[in-house]
């Protein structure tokens, strides 16, 4: 606890405020300044500065395929995370035997809109129910022979409820599906080994626990066989398998990187470095642990007032939502005393406790919470 309390000073957000809407943005490390610096000092280079992005490209992927337990070449960078879903997507073809989609009313409602319009394709979706998203009985019954793709969040947005992910790997390898795991708001607060985990595809991005500074960049990791064998329906030349090229015929990379696509947008490249090196650095099972902490203090102190909550007290990430009749109401009180939380429909209040905050700033907000649910 001592050396994640002292990791506060790093980030200047989190000396001014109990800042705890990390589930919609992170907080940005001191570091992330310099880099950002050092990103505009390449306009006054322009052409001249086209190496340097390239080797910030391609150390971003090296960082991430770090973070993830990734082998070489298997992660690819894109700007959002549906826009990685829909490359994995669109290069999977339904068949009669095998058209079923498989997602969750838990999931983030852009992958949603995504995975729902691939009926157009010829694909049967099936939404669970997002009460389904913890039930692994209901999870595991819901996958057979005839599908082709599950799609569902490693951590739910609505509700902060974990996916019992191993158990569902395991049952899409025995049929034959392919598993997209959304892992956008569990990357940087729940340890992700994705060779021990199972899963085909994750996706994630870096502005959430990961505390990267810009919006537009987010990744895929697709497992080797698998990359081996899919078809970019759009490519585009990052995803060609030479970058320098300039080729007039399109070659795929021998790995995930086929499936990326256009010049990528290098100011999150940049803005993404300092908190991946600080989720290598300290760990993600140092930051799991003191999430959980964190998260049962507060899960305690709101069951003691009898507020309701949408979370379980097992199998969580690292978010407590909050039942409230005005969200937006509830969040401004909290942000007038100085605390930082956001709300989402279907969502209730997000609160996510920071690794390096403590339990009398979980009791200070219970407290502030408490008095805002009354009002």
């Amino acid at each position: 606890m001592k050396n994640l309390r002292s990791l506060r000073a790093r980030f200047p957000l989190l000396e001014e405020r109990l800042y705890c809407a990390t589930p919609g943005l992170g907080p940005v490390l001191r570091e992330t300044f310099d880099d950002l610096e050092a990103y505009r000092r390449t306009f006054t280079r322009r052409s001249r500065a086209l190496d340097e992005w390239v080797e910030r490209h391609e150390a971003l992927h090296g960082l991430v395929e770090r973070l993830l337990g990734a082998p070489p070449g298997s992660v690819f960078l894109t700007d959002t995370a549906t826009a990685a879903q829909a490359a994995l997507a669109a290069a999977v073809t339904p068949s009669p035997e095998r058209r079923r989609i498989v997602t969750s009313a838990a999931d983030f409602h852009s992958s949603r809109y995504l995975w729902a319009a691939q009926a157009r394709r010829g694909f049967a979706i099936t939404e669970l129910d997002a009460r389904a998203h913890a039930d692994e009985a209901a999870l595991l019954a819901s996958i057979d022979a005839r599908t082709a793709i599950v799609a569902l969040s490693l951590v739910s947005p609505r509700s902060g409820a974990l996916l019992p992910a191993r158990a569902v790997a395991a049952r899409c390898r025995e049929v034959g599906a392919i598993l997209v795991l959304d892992a956008y708001q569990a990357v940087g607060i729940v340890p992700i080994d994705v060779e021990a985990l199972g899963a085909d595809v994750v996706i994630g991005g870096t502005h959430k626990w990961l505390h990267g500074g810009g919006t537009g960049l987010a990744f895929g990791y697709v497992s080797p066989p698998l990359a081996a064998r899919l078809e970019p329906a759009y490519p585009g030349w990052i995803g060609h398998a030479s970058l320098r090229a300039f080729s007039d015929r399109f070659e795929p990379h021998d790995g995930a990187r086929r499936l990326a696509q256009g010049t990528p947008a290098m100011e999150p490249v940049y803005t993404a470095r300092a908190g991946l090196e600080l989720a290598l650095e300290i760990g993600v099972p140092a930051f799991r642990a003191r999430s959980l902490a964190l998260t049962g203090r507060l899960l305690a102190g709101l069951a003691e007032r009898g507020i309701p909550v949408r979370t379980p007290d097992a199998g969580r990430g690292g978010m407590v939502c909050v039942e409230a009749a005005d969200g937006e109401a509830v969040v401004a009180a909290l942000e007038a005393e100085g605390i930082d939380v956001d709300t989402r429909p279907g969502a209730g209040v997000r609160i996510g406790p920071h690794p390096t905050q403590t339990e009398a700033d979980m009791d200070t907000l219970v407290d502030a919470l408490a008095r805002a649910v009354r009002a």
